[in-house]
């Protein structure tokens, strides 16, 4: 067998072997960043929730101190 032959059967045998495991690396990827994405959208809608609570509780407060002061 030709030496020539050989080595292009090891180089594109190293390609593929290289192809799968980029392949397999972003599957992962895009399992393990959907994963945090939805943990990521829990979180914001959360922080929302929050901040209108923070909101109604400040115009309360400010309700509450100008009924005071009269």
């Amino acid at each position: 067998m030709d030496t020539t032959v050989i080595i292009a059967i090891i180089i594109s045998t190293i390609v593929a072997i290289a192809i799968m495991a980029l392949v397999v690396v972003l599957f992962y990827y895009h399992w393990r960043n959907q994963e945090l994405l939805v943990n990521f959208s829990a979180f914001i809608r959360e922080n929302l929730l929050l901040k209108d609570k923070i909101e109604e509780l400040q115009e309360e407060n400010e309700e509450l101190r100008t009924a005071q002061l009269t």
